[in-house]
């Protein structure tokens, strides 16, 4: 049954949490924000994460009148693809829109204020909200949505075993912010066969603009030290590891003060690529939708998931405002809207996860050497639903690079 109380309430305030109950605010519907932690204490918390946001993901903080922090240093205009080789396969492209990089520990917060200050209500729950948490908050509002939240994720919604192809982590990662790397306004993507993949980004922190390193290893594999040896050795091995797979990006290093900022800004772990059921009845018989990580959670070896997040809110904003009940047929249609958006997303980043199939092998050997085909490939990240109706199509990558023609998928 739909909820018997006013307006929605939104568990967890990550960029899908944060981007609804924006949203929602500026379509002029009431909510509730229920988080673990408040703004300051996220200022002052670990790293959460290393985010780089597209776009699409930034028009739509235009649009709710919450664009910050716009350093051009953390903006990055162009970005670079190398694969590891004698010689190196590698090519640089500008992008469209340029990929921007905030520290979430700036970037949430202001978020939070941004709501705060538009009249929006905050409830600080100071732990991870189980089940019966959600369902108690659920009697005051028409419809519970949960973008967070580690219990009552795992307690509402089982994982779809149809739509995770894995049961366990595919790459360990490790993700830091460190000094003495060039700051160069380039997003740098790098793979190593058999090893994994190294991401770089410039991002603004509260020390400045810095470079995010994201490694993503291979379980077993000669990457795998980075997420495992003692915090004083990271910044030592890190560097190591980037002269061996990554070298680069080594030739940006200054060995002397190449450094961790600081224990704070080591984030190690890793992630089991899964996609949950995103509609849960509570106890009570009131209806929960899953949106954001509560929902999907992607590797993040191709960068989407705050893109995909901020998407997918959007999305359910627009239904709720457009009026209830807010049913569970309510709560399937809304899931359907976003899974046309999820999809490909949580597809190609499966994808990326396995040895590249060999027409994705002649699409970027051939764009090392074209410019045209280069500015496609780096275009992808940028665009989920054009990257996967080329890379799944032998057909399409063949046309492109032996005809010379321009791709044929509608790009969204």
């Amino acid at each position: 049954m739909a909820g018997t109380g006013t307006g929605i309430g939104i568990v967890g305030a990550g960029i899908s949490g944060l981007t609804l109950a924006l949203r929602l605010q500026q379509l002029g519907v009431g909510t509730t924000l229920y988080c673990e932690s408040d703004a300051d204490t996220l200022r002052k918390g670990r790293l959460p994460a290393t985010v780089v946001r597209m776009g699409h993901t930034r028009a739509r903080e235009r649009e709710l009148g919450s664009e910050h922090y716009r350093d051009p240093a953390c903006l990055m205009n162009r970005a670079m693809l190398s694969i590891k080789g004698e010689p190196p396969l590698e090519f640089t492209a500008g992008t469209a829109e340029p990929f921007h990089a905030v520290d979430l520990r700036l970037l949430l917060p202001a978020f939070m204020d941004d709501y705060a200050g538009r009249g929006g209500e905050l409830v600080v729950s100071g732990s991870a909200p189980d089940a019966a948490l959600v369902d108690r908050w659920s009697e005051r509002h028409e419809l519970m949505v949960v973008a967070a939240g580690r219990r009552s994720v795992t307690e509402l919604f089982p994982r779809d075993a149809a739509l995770s192809p894995y049961d366990r982590p595919q790459r360990l990662l490790a993700a830091g912010l460190y000094r003495g790397l060039d700051l160069e306004a380039v997003f740098s993507y790098n793979i190593s066969g058999g090893a994994g993949e190294i991401l770089r980004a410039p991002m603004l922190t509260r020390e400045g603009v810095v470079s995010a390193v994201l490694v993503e290893a291979i379980p077993g594999g000669p990457l795998e030290p980075i997420t495992r040896v003692p915090g004083d050795e990271v910044a030592a091995t890190l560097l190591g590891l980037l002269r061996e797979h990554a070298p680069r990006l080594a030739e940006g290093a200054d060995p002397a003060a190449f450094e961790l900022l600081g224990p704070d800004d080591l984030l190690r772990g890793a992630v089991t690529p899964t996609v949950r059921r995103p509609v849960a009845e509570l106890p009570s018989g009131r209806i929960a939708l899953a949106i954001g990580d509560a929902w999907i959670v992607n590797d993040p070896i191709t960068g989407q998931g705050a893109n995909l997040g901020s998407r997918c809110a959007w999305i359910a904003a627009e239904a709720i405002a457009a009026g209830g009940p807010y049913d569970a047929a309510f709560a399937r249609a809304t899931a359907e809207r976003m899974w046309a958006a999820g999809k490909p997303v949580t597809d190609w980043t499966n994808a990326f996860l396995r040895p590249p199939p060999e027409h994705v092998v002649k699409l970027l050997v051939a764009a090392a050497g074209r410019q045209d085909l280069a500015d496609l490939v780096l275009s992808l990240f940028s665009d989920p639903p054009y990257a996967w109706g080329v890379l799944s199509s032998p057909e399409e990558v063949a046309r492109i690079v032996d005809g010379g023609g321009q791709p044929l998928y509608d790009r969204d």
